[in-house]
């Protein structure tokens, strides 16, 4: 009789715990659903005066769990500690709450269980505590780091690689907005202090994975260099500089070790400028791995200067008498001489110049052509003066290399462009030609033409002393339609017209 009893009181506190026990199913959003559609569901169980919320993931894995006084979704007012876990079971964070606001102790992981953050909250919302990031090359984060918070303010970071008292720099500061950086080389020995408002300042610059010093330079109260060295990624000295009150010099290397440049700086004291006057100055570009530009001194002028690409490759050589240009010669990635351009009274004579994407060539002065390439080498457009030498005759293709317009630009009586864009032109769609236009000074003088804004799309057409405009959204849907006097009356010259456009404007994509 004893045993019937027992089974049967264990039989009703299971049907009363199946009965209290809630099941709610959830979308990816977080919003109520049907079984079948689900990506959630939820469990709750009294317990006491509060309610014990179980969230799962559709395969039955815990996704959260915690103790709350209102159950509502997105909305609960949760009491006690709350953990979240990832889909593979790890813990994500875990919170504490009072009555729904976050009191007490917060933290977070990665998804390999490393503490990401660890906070503990007040009940005016301020915190205290830590946050770290780790070191993970293969996603663009080179360095470890740890953040110290004290009343929801950072007082203190520290950016390190693998020893967090290996080499390092620590930023610290205070509730007044002052700060301080220590930076700490190989074996964590210290480099120096900067702090602000010091005047004189501090700047080390490092190299990731492994973490390297690059460059340590001491500037002066005004921000002009007092000294600097470079080095390799391999740890050699790349380049040495120092000024002093009446001298300085820079000295370059090369990853050997071997001296390749020695520049000799005098002082211009009325000027209060260090005056490169004989030698070699060597600029790196960004990384330090490679030479951007040399520029050779002889009795105070340059006499020549060499530019290279981003590969290291020469590009261009200029050469200079009395520091006034005389040539530029350009040369083609694998070395050879592309083009030799002279000048004549510090103007483009001869030849032809390469500036970025765009290519000018000149004869006898007189700019004949100027072509403008796109990033994948495709003809943009091209500008050529005719044989009579009155007019540019220009075309524009887009990035496909389809023709979007042919224009007649003229020349003014001294053989320079107008201010203000004057041609005859033609715009072609879908390779072929239609519409024709007339602009004198920006203004539109005849016809209809349509250009490529910033915003959208353009459309300008002549109708007596009226041009009509209208405006389309990128996609072609007409926005706005509109219509201004070609000649604005004269109280209205310092208004913008709306029906100017420029030459500018036709090369827009």
């Amino acid at each position: 009789m004893k045993k019937l009893f027992t089974s049967a009181l264990l039989a009703l506190v299971l049907s009363i715990n199946v009965y209290a026990q809630e099941k709610t199913y959830f979308d990816e959003n977080w919003e109520k659903t049907t079984q079948d559609k689900m990506e959630f569901y939820r469990e709750t169980t009294p317990k006491g005066k509060l309610t014990l919320i179980k969230d799962f993931y559709k395969d039955g894995k815990l996704q959260m769990e915690g103790l709350a006084s209102d159950t509502t979704p997105n909305n609960e007012v949760f009491d006690g500690k709350v953990t979240w876990y990832t889909p593979e079971g790890k813990i994500m964070s875990t919170v504490t709450y009072s009555n729904g606001k976050q009191v007490g102790a917060s933290q977070s992981y990665d998804d390999k269980g490393r503490i990401t953050e660890d906070m503990v909250y007040k009940a005016d919302g301020n915190f205290t505590g830590k946050m770290v990031v780790y070191k993970d090359p293969e996603n663009e984060s080179f360095y470890n780091s740890i953040t110290t918070y004290e009343n929801s303010l950072p007082v203190k970071t520290i950016i390190y690689d693998e020893d967090i008292k290996g080499i390092r720099y620590e930023t610290t500061s205070d509730k007044d907005g002052n700060y301080e950086t220590k930076y700490y080389g190989e074996k964590g020995k210290l480099i120096g202090t900067s702090p602000s408002g010091s005047g004189e300042g501090l700047q080390v610059d490092y190299y990731p994975n492994p973490m390297r010093i690059s460059k340590i330079e001491k500037t002066k109260s005004d921000g002009s260099i007092k000294e600097s060295v470079i080095y390799a990624k391999n740890g050699q000295l790349l380049q040495e500089q120092k000024r002093n009150k009446k001298d300085g010099y820079k000295t370059t290397y090369d990853e050997s070790g071997k001296k390749i440049g020695h520049l000799i700086y005098q002082y211009d004291k009325e000027n209060d400028i260090y005056q490169p006057t004989e030698g070699e100055d060597y600029e790196l570009n960004y990384d330090y791995a490679l030479i951007s530009s040399i520029d050779v001194y002889k009795n105070g002028s340059i006499i020549t200067s060499k530019y290279f690409d981003e590969e290291g490759k020469l590009s261009s050589e200029k050469i200079l008498k009395e520091n006034v240009t005389q040539e530029i010669k350009y040369y083609s990635p694998d070395g050879t001489l592309k083009s030799t351009l002279t000048y004549k009274d510090e103007m483009p004579y001869n030849g032809t110049a390469y500036e970025g994407l765009t290519e000018s060539q000149y004869k006898e002065g007189v700019l004949v052509n100027i072509k403008m390439y796109t990033e994948e080498k495709k003809l943009k457009s091209e500008k050529k003066l005719n044989s009579k030498q009155t007019a540019y005759d220009a075309t524009i293709y887009d990035n496909k290399g389809t023709l979007l317009y042919t224009y007649s630009q003229p020349l003014s009586e001294d053989g320079d462009h107008d201010y203000f864009f004057t041609a005859q032109i033609v715009q072609y769609i879908k390779g072929k030609p239609a519409n024709k236009s007339s602009v004198k000074a920006g203004i539109l003088q005849s016809g209809k033409i349509k250009f490529t804004t910033l915003s959208g799309v353009k459309e300008l057409e002549r109708n007596g002393k009226w041009v009509l405009i209208k405006l389309y959204s990128p996609d072609g849907k007409l926005l706005q339609e509109t219509k201004t006097l070609a000649d604005l009356p004269e109280e209205y010259a310092s208004t913008e017209n709306p029906a100017t456009f420029s030459e500018d404007d036709l090369y827009v994509d």
